[in-house]
């Protein structure tokens, strides 16, 4: 989770448990290739979430998002995104995350604009964030 926000996964094979093939897959079904990454450090960023402590990197392409949130809490939280929907040219209206499920990553979920999204101590979510 903590490696998506910088754009990189565990090697193939790094260890017997790990296996980014699934992650990869998620990177191909997006485009990520086509994207430009804006990391959390960037003023620039157009998703910040409600915790100083659960961070995000978008993945930005025409009028979609891949959103990465990691988190760094002591403790299991809940967080809400700050959305710049003019910078990513989505409307909240027609708006959707989506959650793709990914083999021993995350499982399938879908949040509306304004949910809450829960995020496990040490752990994240990759979201797509798209028109419905």
């Amino acid at each position: 989770w903590r490696g998506m926000i910088y754009g990189i996964t565990n090697r193939l094979a790094w260890s017997a448990n790990d296996d980014a093939r699934s992650i990869w897959k998620v990177w191909d079904d997006f485009g990520i290739q086509q994207t430009d990454m804006i990391g959390y450090w960037s003023p620039n960023c157009p998703v910040k979430t409600t915790n100083d402590k659960v961070l995000a990197t978008v993945y930005k392409k025409n009028g979609t998002a891949l959103i990465s949130i990691a988190s760094w809490a002591a403790e299991d939280t809940e967080v809400q995104l700050q959305i710049n929907w003019k910078a990513l040219g989505i409307n909240p209206a027609n708006a959707v995350i989506e959650a793709p499920a990914v083999a021993n990553f995350q499982p399938a979920r879908t949040f509306t604009p304004g949910d809450k999204i829960p995020v496990q101590k040490n752990k994240g979510w990759l979201l797509v964030l798209k028109n419905k």
